[in-house]
Order: C-alpha cells, then sequence, then structure tokens
C-alpha cells in the first residue's frame, strides 16, 4: 500500500447518493440504481440514511432504509447477503438523526439501490426530509495515485 492511500481514504471509498433529500409522505421511497461495475465492482458498503425535520405534527415517526440488487436493473428484490435477514439499517424514529449498516456485497448483483420506507402515526399529512448514500468499498481495482 502506497504513503498517498495511506493519508487519502477517499482513494479506499466512493459515496454515491441513491435516495436524493427529499420530502417523504408515508410509503416506500426507491432510489436510484448504482452500477457495481462502474465502480470496479465493490465487494462491501455502508448505507447511510439521514433525516431532517417532521411536518404535519405526526405523533410518531419512522424511516428505514433497506439495500436492494438486481442483475438487470429493472427486477429488484430485498438483499440477504447468503442470510435470511434483509440488509437494512436500524428504524429511525427522531428528527435530525442518522445511521448507517456495514454490508457484505460479494454475493450482490450488478445493481443497487437504496429503498427507504417511511411510515407515521397521527398528523395532518405528516412528512420527513430524508436522504439515503451508499458508500463503495473494497473495490477489486484501486484507483491508480
Amino acid at each position: 500500500m502506497s504513503l498517498a492511500h495511506i493519508h487519502n481514504v477517499g482513494s479506499f471509498i466512493v459515496p454515491v447518493t441513491s435516495v436524493f433529500p427529499e420530502s417523504a409522505a408515508a410509503g416506500t421511497v426507491n432510489g436510484t440504481s448504482i452500477d457495481r461495475a462502474l465502480h470496479n465492482t465493490p465487494q462491501s458498503c455502508v448505507l447511510h440514511q439521514v433525516v431532517g425535520a417532521e411536518s404535519g405534527a405526526p405523533t410518531t415517526a419512522s424511516v428505514q432504509t433497506k439495500l436492494q440488487d438486481s442483475p438487470d436493473n429493472s427486477t429488484w428484490s430485498d438483499y440477504k447477503a447468503g442470510t435470511a435477514n434483509v440488509q437494512q439499517t436500524a428504524a429511525l424514529t427522531a428528527a435530525n438523526s442518522e445511521n448507517t449498516a456495514a454490508i457484505d456485497l460479494t454475493a450482490a448483483n450488478r445493481f443497487i439501490r437504496a429503498v427507504s420506507t417511511v411510515a407515521f402515526t397521527g398528523g395532518t399529512s405528516p412528512a420527513i426530509l430524508l436522504a439515503a448514500d451508499i458508500i463503495l468499498g473494497g473495490e477489486r481495482e484501486l484507483a491508480a495515485v
């Protein structure tokens, strides 16, 4: 490993936004797909979700983001990384908070995306600001420095 890589974490990761910042009502928000082949087929990622302010005065709010994969960029399924568990973040229940989930992508198909599920109790047309990023790592070949 060169000294350039030791002092530059950016040479080991590629952050990509899948769910761009938006105000979301209750339901599912499908993120933009990411072609792993364009990023040297990364073997791992960190799924990062962030929520901001709520509107509509809900009693409770919950946002949970999961990873989906696809072989053809059209047929999507929840990514399970070889286990029975869907790879996802813990639910966020407080405004202005964030969390992450580290995910092994060695069994993933070529395309991946973040999918956020938003739920509320009470309120009048409640919504919450949200975004989700996928930070790719473990590329098969590192960029030249």
